[in-house]
C-alpha cells in the first residue's frame, strides 16, 4: 500500500478518533491523507516507522493537539499540511530533522504560538 486516503468521503467529515499503532507496519506508504478527520486528537508514535512517507495531509483535523516526536524520523517527508488544525499548540522539536521538507502549511493553526528552535 502506497497511498492511504481517509476523510472527506462523500463531502462528510471523517469520524475517526484515533489511528492504530499498527499503522507503522505500512512501511510502503508514501502518502497519508487524513483531511477533515475532525475528531482525531493524536497520532501514534509508530508514524515514525513510515520512513518512505513523502506527503502527510492533516488539514482540518481540528481536534489534533500534538504531533508525535517520532515525526522527525520521516526524513524523506516533502509536504506536511497542517492547515486548520485549530487545537495544535506546539510542533515537535524533531521537526528540524525533516531535511527533505519543502512545504509546511500552518495556515489557520490559531493555537500555535511558536515554531521549534530546530527549524532555525
Amino acid at each position: 500500500l502506497e497511498v492511504l486516503r481517509v476523510g472527506r468521503a462523500f463531502s462528510q467529515q471523517c469520524p475517526l478518533q484515533e489511528l492504530p499503532a499498527s499503522l507503522g507496519a505500512l512501511t510502503g506508504l508514501t502518502m497519508l491523507y487524513l483531511g477533515s478527520c475532525t475528531a482525531l486528537t493524536v497520532l501514534p508514535e509508530s508514524l515514525g516507522a513510515l520512513t518512505g512517507m513523502k506527503t502527510l495531509h492533516l488539514e482540518d483535523c481540528r481536534a489534533l493537539t500534538a504531533l508525535p516526536e517520532s515525526l522527525g524520523a520521516l526524513t524523506g517527508l516533502e509536504t506536511l499540511n497542517l492547515e486548520s488544525c485549530h487545537k495544535l499548540t506546539a510542533l515537535p522539536e524533531s521537526l528540524g530533522a525533516l531535511t527533505g521538507l519543502q512545504t509546511l502549511n500552518l495556515e489557520s493553526c490559531e493555537e500555535l504560538t511558536a515554531l521549534p528552535e530546530s527549524l532555525g
